[in-house]
C-alpha cells in the first residue's frame, strides 16, 4: 500500500517518500486508486526489480534487473501511476516472450512523489549515468513487429539491489537532479520521447486491466 510521507529539502517543491514495502506486482495485480489528478504538476520517480524472468527465459539466469522509471501520480482512469506502469510493462514482457500472463513477478522496492520536473530529473541523471549496465532484448519481439512497449525498453539494469539502491539514492542529490534538469530540458526541446510536459497526454490511461 502507498503511504505518503512529506520530507523536508531545502529549495525544492514539493518532494514526498513514499512508503511501498517491497510491493510485489504481477500483470494481473489490479493498481490502487489515485486521488490525484492526470492533469497534476505530480511524478513518481520509481525503482523497482523485475524478479523472477531467468526463471523463464534461459538468457537472463544470473541478472539482478532493476528499473528506474518516471509515471505521473494519477493516470486517466483514476489508478496509482507507478502501480499501472509496472502492471503493463510485465504484460508487455510476458506477451514479447509468449509467456502466460501473471507469471513474471515485480518488486517495487522505492519511490518518491515530487513536480515533474524533479522526479524527471533524478530519473534522467541515472538514466545517463550508468549505461554500461542496462539489459537489452526485453521487447525485441514487440520491436520487431514495430509495436511500442509501456515501460522504457533501455531502462532496465543488470546491478546487485545494493548498487541499484545507492545510486538511485545518489540521483537525488541536488548537484546531480540539476545535471539531470538540463537533460531534461534539452529533451523536450529536442523533442526527444520521455520527459513530459505535466499536461501532456493527461487523458492517456496507463492500466488495462487482463
Amino acid at each position: 500500500m502507498f503511504k505518503v510521507k512529506a520530507t523536508s529539502i531545502p529549495k525544492r517543491q514539493y518532494i514526498k517518500k513514499v512508503k511501498v514495502d517491497n510491493m510485489n506486482i504481477t500483470s494481473i495485480s489490479k493498481p490502487e486508486n489515485s486521488d490525484g489528478s492526470p492533469y497534476a504538476d505530480l511524478g513518481y520517480n520509481y525503482l523497482w526489480e523485475l524478479v523472477n524472468l531467468g526463471e523463464f527465459v534461459p538468457a537472463f539466469v544470473g541478472m539482478s534487473i532493476f528499473k528506474d522509471g518516471f509515471a505521473k501520480e494519477c493516470y486517466s482512469g483514476g489508478f496509482n501511476g507507478v502501480q499501472s506502469r509496472i502492471i503493463n510493462t510485465l504484460a508487455d514482457m510476458e506477451r514479447s516472450f509468449s509467456l502466460e500472463r501473471g507469471v513474471l513477478i515485480g518488486r517495487l522496492h522505492f519511490a518518491k512523489l515530487g513536480t515533474f520536473d524533479e522526479t524527471l530529473s533524478a530519473e534522467q541523471f541515472f538514466h545517463s549515468r550508468y549505461k554500461q549496465f542496462r539489459v537489452t532484448g526485453l521487447f525485441q519481439d514487440l520491436r520487431t513487429k514495430g509495436e511500442k512497449p509501456v515501460g522504457g525498453s533501455s531502462e532496465f539494469y543488470n546491478m546487485t539491489y545494493k548498487q541499484a539502491k545507492c545510486r538511485y539514492a545518489n540521483s537525488w542529490r541536488k548537484s546531480n537532479t540539476t545535471i539531470g534538469l538540463d537533460i531534461v530540458t534539452e529533451k523536450r526541446e529536442s523533442g526527444i520521447h520521455g520527459c513530459p510536459e505535466p499536461t501532456q497526454k493527461a487523458e492517456e490511461p496507463s492500466y488495462i486491466s487482463p
